[in-house]
């Protein structure tokens, strides 16, 4: 499943410059603990369960009229893999005495903690740099590839370890790294003469309201040091050359702190509209938030999962991540801003499949015809949404086609196309 999804989305970033964003989620089976094999424990300590790390791709988009870049749609899956955590020596032993056993694995006393200095091949952080070179792999024929991850994957080795020359890396900072002329890396971007940026909308999240705010943007070339005891004996070079670049909301409402993003990436930097097309691209990481909630709570529930061993479960999560990123690709293309190709979605063989889907749907009315030209993404997703149920008039009131309408209007289309390529032995 797996290789059939990552050679599609290759063909489809050729000459292209995308977005591998990579992010790790865990599969909390908290409800089912009782009937779960050789799973591990989760973030809390506790709680059953895996944790999914895929690298999906998106359009980069282009740079509007204004300098700034905004986000094309989804394009695919680049790599996915699972790991599992065990429990620590202290839940071992609470399980251990709660049914009468010897705790299994417990550190003895004094002997030393795990080495600091292992290999990062030993290290679960060894995931984001299994992303960046799993994009260079995957996405060998993109014209350019931008990984980009959150705050975790602020490592020194992301950044040291060698990539194709078209693969860059851009993430958001978390260390206040030590550079090499001394100073360090929060205190030296914020103290730098800032420029005005564009006005950007900054989204809702539980305890704050949705608004737009002013900017200011600082960038400038670091050279950072090797981190000396966990790094020393890794063989990565001494420092690194990368840019860095500070956004902060201007004038944030009254007792709200100012949003604040310090990035480094490996993408030059020459004027303010670089600087912006790095941070919508950034902005981008939220796609792969919008995938982890459709796999989950707003489309597929597969945390409600009854499958009781994990090499089976993760055969089923593959194929549920798969279909939660094909169902949010149709979501995002609804409106056809993302401005993408029908072949993003489909091979090119099935086209004549929608038309005649678009012929069978359409009503008789100027509202219930297909508004997309042919050829085009959004074509797909209104057929599969009204497949999936949706009226396909949009009024007052109007509501669009969400991840359960086209998670359904897929699996009918799906059949569909099996007929359709039997009956023309595709």
């Amino acid at each position: 499943m797996l290789a059939t999804a990552t050679e599609h989305t290759g063909r489809a970033a050729r000459g292209r410059h995308v977005l591998a964003i990579q992010d790790t989620t865990e599969l909390n089976f908290s409800h089912h603990m009782e009937s779960k094999r050789d799973f591990g424990v989760v973030g809390n300590g506790r709680d059953l369960g895996v944790f999914l790390h895929p690298v999906i791709v998106v359009d980069a988009g282009r740079r509007g009229a204004r300098g700034v870049g905004h986000a094309g749609g989804l394009i695919g899956l680049a790599d996915a893999f699972f790991y599992i955590r065990k429990a620590k020596a202290k839940q071992r032993k609470k399980k251990a005495k709660k049914g009468k056993q010897k705790p299994k694995g417990s550190r003895k006393r004094g002997a030393p903690l795990r080495d600091r200095t292992r290999p990062i091949a030993e290290r679960e952080s060894r995931r984001w740099v299994n992303g960046v070179e799993a994009a260079g792999r995957v996405l060998r024929e993109a014209a350019m590839v931008t990984v980009i991850a959150d705050r975790e994957s602020d490592i020194y080795d992301v950044f040291a370890t060698p990539r194709p020359a078209h693969v860059h890396v851009l993430v958001r900072a978390i260390h206040d790294r030590a550079l090499v002329d001394g100073t360090r890396l929060f205190d030296g971007m914020s103290s730098r003469p800032h420029v005005e940026g564009p006005k950007v909308r900054i989204p809702a999240k539980p305890g704050r309201a949705a608004r737009v705010s002013a900017t200011r943007v600082a960038w400038t070339e670091v050279e950072i040091e090797r981190p000396r005891r966990t790094y020393a004996a890794r063989g990565l070079p001494e420092k690194l050359t990368l840019r860095a670049l500070h956004v902060e909301e201007v004038d944030p409402p009254p007792g709200a702190e100012p949003v604040t993003w310090l990035l480094l990436t490996t993408h030059e930097i020459a004027d303010i509209a670089d600087a912006m097309e790095i941070v919508e691209w950034y902005r981008a990481r939220w796609t792969i938030e919008q995938v982890f909630r459709t796999l989950k709570t707003q489309g597929f529930n597969l945390e409600e999962s009854q499958v009781e061993t994990r090499a089976v479960l993760e055969k089923l999560a593959t194929a549920v991540l798969i279909a939660a990123l094909r169902t949010m690709q149709l979501v995002q293309a609804r409106e056809g801003d993302t401005g993408q190709a029908l072949s993003d979605a489909i091979e090119a063989e099935d086209e004549p499949l929608v038309e005649a889907l678009v012929g069978k749907l359409e009503g008789k009315t100027e509202k219930l015809k297909c508004p997309h030209p042919r050829g085009n993404l959004a074509r797909l997703t209104w057929v599969v949404a009204r497949l999936g149920g949706w009226s396909g008039y949009k009024s007052k009131g109007y509501k669009p086609p969400g991840p359960k309408t086209i998670a359904y209007g897929l699996e009918r289309f799906d059949a569909m196309k099996q007929g359709w390529r039997l009956s023309r032995n595709v």
